[in-house]
């Protein structure tokens, strides 16, 4: 019994100590009346099976898991993906090494695909940390972000920390941070 006590501590001590903490943020465009989008559809880039640029992680599968996680959040909120005439395109971004955007929210063009982004307002200059997920929405009447989140902190011993449960969880925590729905619930 006290054998299988402390092999049970030992297990919870060593997740505490790899258990990683997930910081989020986000921005939303000041003056934004929310509740005139009802519709998204993915952006190119989300669509596309590889994601070029120098900062950002290019794997497939974890590309499927927070696809799969941003789909959920905005589903639970009552939008709808809609091809044809979308209110919003939805883009993320994974960052694997450091590097500084630019950006109201850190959205800068300079990192997105020309047409799918612009900043928020003023830049600043906003630092990256490995193991980031950036999500953002664009008015696709506007080009303008509406709003931008972001998770940081996904990052384990052998780099970026690709578990399903950890994705779903820094998504769900970002979309926290989202308080606009597109139906009356």
């Amino acid at each position: 019994m006290k054998r299988l006590f402390f092999i049970a501590a030992l297990a919870l001590a060593s997740s505490l100590t790899q258990a990683q903490t997930v910081t989020v943020n986000s921005e939303a465009k000041p003056n934004t009346d929310f509740s005139k989008y009802k519709t998204y559809v993915w952006a190119s880039q989300v669509d596309s099976k590889l994601d070029p640029g120098l900062y950002f992680l290019n794997d497939l599968v974890l590309k499927k898991q927070i696809r799969d996680a941003v789909a959920f959040s905005m589903d639970g909120r009552g939008y709808k993906f809609n091809r044809q005439n979308p209110d919003l395109i939805v883009n993320f971004r994974v960052f694997d090494q450091p590097t500084t955007i630019k950006g109201y929210t850190g959205a800068g063009s300079d990192y997105f695909t020309p047409g799918e982004i612009q900043t928020l307002g003023d830049e600043q200059d906003i630092k990256v940390q490995p193991g980031t997920i950036l999500i953002n929405l664009v008015d696709t009447k506007t080009d303008q972000a509406i709003w931008t989140g972001l998770a940081s902190g996904l990052t384990s011993d052998n780099g970026f920390d690709r578990q399903q449960g950890k994705i779903r969880e820094a998504v769900n925590l970002i979309f926290n941070k989202y308080p606009y729905r597109a139906d009356s619930y």
